[in-house]
């Protein structure tokens, strides 16, 4: 059945859909419970939910992805988009329905293949080898602690193995990558001719009665665009920061209030034992426990029977962390012991039973005054300035609505300076003010331009506001007949030698079908003589070659052709012969590449078909208001 859809599956579509699938199983299972529980459903899976806040964190993953890889060109307003949003809940609903398929196929991931992934993971390895403490480090650094961490890597390695193994159903044949590379590595012996349609312009005559009605007939063509200056008041934490005073009495008191903030956190080490939840589970681990009374060391007990696949090779260690990191119960079960070497009692959290030994406490470290002087005064500066952002916001928003009709009074009240753009249009801006799509709207929307009103207030990020108003607006309007008619003449003229060029290329094929000799045909140099040329030829013109491998293959007769090239030239064609690859030229290196080639893509339009095949035969509702 798999063969069968496959055969139907459109090779785009399946690398686009795959592409998208990817970004949630190398990301989202890692992160999705950070946006906390949310009791709106998007979608339903065969009655199981996807929430928004599961959703929320999906798309802003997407988009953080994107900006990495766009840099400069990257585009928030894209993300907006109705289609990039159906098509990131369209992969949370392929990934619920491939682990659900996957757990009713009893598929498993054994705690020696999670520990493996973990252990050779590069982000969690230091010279070559497992850190823990960077594992436990880098996974904080994202606000994850190793349980959670690790149940979610065991999801997404469940549903990663599936689509690998379905993936692996479909291999391309030695008959089909032979075939391949005989037209990949195939030559065509090519002649061709050419009809300048430049050689052709001083026959050209265009009358001026013509060039009037080519403008009167596009006249829309010739306008010059709408444009807009606007005036506008910016709020920023930024600007605002730089007018805040500071002296030292001030810079101390705020050192004093806030230490935490110059001085590091009081971080603690400690080993456990984890015994997943289960009928037996507390039995078990009360069962460790004697034994730990009884005197056994608690690290080789841990390395026997620890199911935390990422510590209990290390006999349960995991490294320095600070409050904030791990689970809640089993936090404060660590910070409640009071001294290195003690142990805790049984500790419940959601991953199961722990028993808990403290190996080490860092105490607090940090800067003095002096020392941290520059960072204390640029957080002070920062906190009073988003302290009176919020507060001249709020005055923003109303000064501008209750006096609409220009920004004078909000901003003397406000003591900002009222700027003035450069001229912009509706279409995409690159410099300045314009260049946000947030301001491009506004200012073109019917309460500015239309009703002189200022704009409601535009929120630029979180800590920058602007309002706009019209400076001065200019509508399109029709440029003068004189100052385009040469260039519509050359345009006529162009394309009329284009016409004739055409005309007389056709007649000069149908000559050359007839049997008449081409070289009599074309004026000196403009025909080329027969050579061979394989596809990936560079000295041959690209539109050239891409119409000779077009045509059908030559049998007792050459095949002719013609076709007007983008620089208004007219090409005659000639394929007279046709030699297929010769497999046994092309090196081992090169089969190898293009059969992975053909692998991927059959392999990727079949994982595609097979989650078409699960969605005909689920029950999705998307709750699209959500979106």
């Amino acid at each position: 059945m798999l063969h069968f859809i496959r055969e139907r599956a459109q090779g785009w579509v399946a690398w686009f859909i795959v592409g998208l699938i990817s970004i949630p199983f190398a990301l989202w299972g890692v992160n999705s419970y950070l946006t906390g529980p949310s009791d709106v459903v998007v979608a339903t899976v065969n009655g199981e939910s996807i929430k928004q806040a599961e959703y929320q964190q999906a798309l802003q993953q997407y988009r953080d992805r994107m900006r990495t890889m766009l840099k400069e060109k990257f585009d928030p307003t894209l993300f907006d988009s109705l289609d990039i949003k159906q098509n990131v809940l369209n992969s949370l609903i392929d990934k619920k329905l491939l682990l659900s398929v996957g757990q009713d196929l009893g598929q498993n991931i054994s705690n020696a293949v999670l520990n493996n992934i973990i252990q050779t993971t590069p982000a969690f390895q230091k010279e070559g080898e497992f850190d823990k403490e960077r594992y436990t480090m880098m996974l904080a650094r994202v606000g994850l602690n190793p349980e959670r961490y690790e149940a979610e890597l065991r999801v997404d390695s469940l549903t990663q193995e599936l689509t690998g193994n379905v993936q692996k159903t479909t291999l391309a044949g030695h008959y089909a990558l032979d075939n391949l590379l005989r037209l990949e590595k195939q030559s065509r012996e090519i002649a061709y001719g050419v009809i300048p349609a430049l050689s052709l312009l001083d026959k050209v005559s265009i009358e001026s009665e013509q060039v009037e009605q080519y403008y009167q007939k596009y006249a829309s063509n010739y306008l010059a665009p709408e444009r807009l200056v606007v005036d506008y008041i910016e709020l920023s934490v930024d600007e605002l920061s730089q007018g805040i005073e500071t002296n030292d009495a001030d810079l101390k008191q705020f050192y004093v209030d806030n230490q935490d903030q110059f001085v590091g956190p009081e971080q603690r080490k400690a080993s456990h034992i984890l015994i997943e939840e289960g009928s037996t589970a507390l039995s078990d681990i009360e069962r460790i426990q004697e034994r730990l009374e009884g005197g056994e060391d608690f690290a080789a007990l841990a390395i026997e029977v620890s199911q935390d696949v990422g510590s209990a090779k290390e006999g349960g260690d995991l490294g320095f962390f600070q409050k904030g990191v791990m689970d809640i119960a089993f936090e404060e079960a660590v910070f409640a012991i009071e001294r290195e070497g003690e142990r805790s009692d049984i500790v419940k959290t959601e991953f199961g039973y722990h028993l808990i030994l403290l190996t080490g406490i860092k105490e607090p470290e940090g800067k003095s005054f002096s020392d941290a002087k520059s960072d204390i005064e640029a957080l002070y500066r920062r906190q009073k300035a988003e302290a009176l952002f919020y507060e001249k916001a709020e005055l923003l928003a109303d000064l501008s609505y209750e006096n609409p009709d220009d920004l004078e009074i909000a901003a003397e009240e406000l003591n900002l300076e009222i700027k003035t753009s450069t001229e912009f249009q509706r279409e995409r801006n690159t410099v300045g003010i314009a260049k946000e799509q947030k301001v491009v709207t506004a200012a073109f929307s019917e309460d500015v331009l239309e009703h002189n009103l200022n704009s409601a207030v535009i929120e630029l990020s979180k800590s920058r506001l602007v309002v706009l108003h019209k400076n001065k607006h200019t509508l399109a309007s029709q440029l003068a007949f004189e100052s385009v008619a040469p260039a519509i003449t050359e345009q006529l003229r162009f394309e009329s030698a284009t016409k004739q060029a055409k005309q007389k290329g056709d007649a000069i094929l149908d000559q050359m079908k007839s049997g008449a000799v081409a070289e009599s045909l074309f004026e000196e140099n403009n025909w080329h003589s027969a050579q061979s040329y394989d596809r990936a030829n560079t000295e041959l013109s690209s539109q050239v070659l891409q119409k000779a491998f077009s045509v059908a293959k030559p049998n007792s007769a050459p095949e002719y052709a013609g076709f007007t090239a983008t620089n208004g030239n007219y090409i005659v064609l000639k394929v007279s012969a046709v030699t297929d690859g010769d497999l046994e030229t092309i090196n081992a290196e090169e089969r190898e590449g293009l059969q992975s080639h053909l692998n991927r893509s059959y392999s990727e339009s079949e994982l595609q078909s097979f989650i078409n095949s699960l969605k005909e035969s689920a029950e999705i509702e998307i709750s699209a208001q959500y979106l």
